[in-house]
């Protein structure tokens, strides 16, 4: 597990990843808002250098999702279509969800329900 340190005490996001089989599964837990998705978009670019076959954003830990946190999600969605990586996201709760519906962001990177979902379709 990483810890996302912030200037500030108490802000912070966790994030373990590992691999399941060519996908590299990240997943933050908490808040990713303006403090902590500088970040996360810091350890997402450094984990695409081992040129991942696949990513998915594993959501189901995320307790608030901000515009800033929205925009570290894109960051590494582009950086995954540069590099020829297929890339999603699954597990939102409904805030997420919500959030993510409402900017459009579901009419371009795939969202799963489930890890079981998202591995099974997303390659």
């Amino acid at each position: 597990m990483i810890k996302i340190n912030n200037s500030k005490k108490g802000r912070e996001v966790e994030t373990d990843y590992y691999n399941e089989g060519d996908i590299l599964i990240v997943a933050p837990s908490g808040k990713l808002n303006t403090t902590n998705a500088p970040g996360f978009s810091k350890l997402i670019k450094k984990l695409f250098e081992d040129k991942p076959k696949a990513c998915l954003i594993d959501l189901r830990n995320i307790t608030f999702l901000s515009s800033s946190g929205l925009q570290s999600i894109l960051a590494a969605a582009k950086i995954s279509k540069k590099e020829q990586m297929h890339f999603g996201v699954f597990g939102m709760q409904d805030m997420a969800y919500n959030v993510f519906t409402m900017s459009g962001f579901n009419q371009f990177i795939k969202s799963f329900n489930s890890k079981e979902d998202a591995l099974a379709n997303l390659l």
